[in-house]
């Protein structure tokens, strides 16, 4: 019970993120709809897990490699050039919205999955989480297997049906937005996606 309240704890937290992955997750619900927007979560997710278990069976080696100046630089440029350049897109990109007869190809698909794959993979803060929650939480203490089963479960217990309800809110509310209305959604998510992209470069560069 104390892992699974701990992992609640913890999963609360980003639930109220009002980050990139966030911004990727609503934008793509606006204006795609709920299964894109699902695609989008579950490319949250895959890459959440996957650094999940790169932590938990490579520990001190991603933490040597996490606090190198080396790392910190080049996951900051690169991941704020993903960020500027789908903040671009979404400047330049107008909504096309059909709310009947709306079909996806797997590319399409391919597509969204990775958007939500690189979003999550390229934020450093992803890595800072999860190597702290980690390495503080579950090595540090000696919590045993099946604890940080329950723990670390939890947080994505959480996280994912935060994201679900926040893809379903947005799926939702699109079928009462005019086009104008989803435009000037996608125009705000794509200027706090620049601004979270130069915010990651200037605090890596400078």
């Amino acid at each position: 019970m104390q892992y699974f309240l701990e992992g609640l704890g913890f999963g609360l937290i980003l639930t109220v993120s009002m980050g990139p992955i966030f911004v990727a997750l609503v934008q793509t619900s606006l204006e795609k709809g709920l299964k894109p927007g699902m695609t989008v979560g579950i490319g949250i997710w895959s890459s959440d897990m996957l650094i999940i278990g790169a932590t938990l069976y490579l520990v001190s080696l991603v933490k040597e490699l996490v606090q190198s100046e080396t790392f910190n630089l080049y996951m900051g440029i690169g991941g704020g050039i993903v960020m500027i350049a789908f903040g671009i897109y979404m400047l330049k990109h107008k909504a096309s919205v059909s709310f009947e007869g709306q079909t996806y190809s797997a590319k399409n698909y391919l597509g969204f999955w990775m958007k939500g794959f690189l979003v999550n993979t390229l934020n450093p803060f992803t890595y800072i989480f999860w190597l702290g929650v980690i390495a503080t939480q579950v090595f540090a203490r000696g919590v045993s297997i099946s604890n940080t089963v329950i723990f670390l479960g939890t947080i994505m217990f959480v996280i994912i049906s935060s994201d679900l309800l926040k893809i379903a809110a947005a799926s939702y509310i699109r079928k009462s937005l005019k086009l104008k209305h989803i435009d000037i959604a996608t125009n705000i998510a794509g200027i706090f996606l620049i601004i979270f992209g130069i915010g990651l470069i200037g605090w890596r560069v400078i």
